[in-house]
């Protein structure tokens, strides 16, 4: 038995954390479809009443939900494949698991950087639209196209 522990120990630590990936998803999956058919629905029900009282409400805009939402989830898949990456190189025993590792957190933080930053001023911007800020004068000449 320790024969075959020591053997297929990174194998069998990839799936257990496969399991562990797909009963998380099992689980989160349906609770979060149930949530968002439940914000539909009241949605829609304040959308009729406030139609058989006689008011109108604006409509939503969903880009700047949009941009938190990818402002947040990209770092989360981002650092979760690289975590994917190290594992399996620790658990093959390459020669080279620090740098390849290195190279790939690096990549994984520039790339989650991008998106928050990006996200963020995608969002700062749609405040600014929504506002009503949004004259020409006041945005700045470029220098370079004189």
């Amino acid at each position: 038995m320790e024969l075959f522990l020591e053997k297929h120990s990174g194998e069998l630590v990839i799936l257990a954390l496969g399991l562990v990936v797909v009963g998380t998803l099992m689980v989160l999956v349906p609770q979060l479809l149930r949530a968002s058919i439940r914000k539909a629905e009241m949605t829609h029900t304040e959308h009729m009443k406030a139609l058989e009282n006689g008011l109108s409400l604006p409509l939503e805009d969903d880009r700047a939900r949009v941009a938190g939402r990818m402002a947040l989830l990209v770092p989360m898949v981002v650092l979760i494949a690289a975590g994917t990456v190290t594992c399996f190189l620790a658990a093959y025993r390459q020669e080279q698991v620090f740098t390849v590792s290195l190279a790939v957190w690096v990549v994984a933080g520039v790339v989650s950087l991008a998106a928050i930053t990006g996200g963020v001023a995608l969002i700062g911007r749609l405040a600014q639209l929504q506002a009503g800020d949004k004259d020409e004068e006041d945005v700045p000449e470029n220098p370079m196209i004189k």
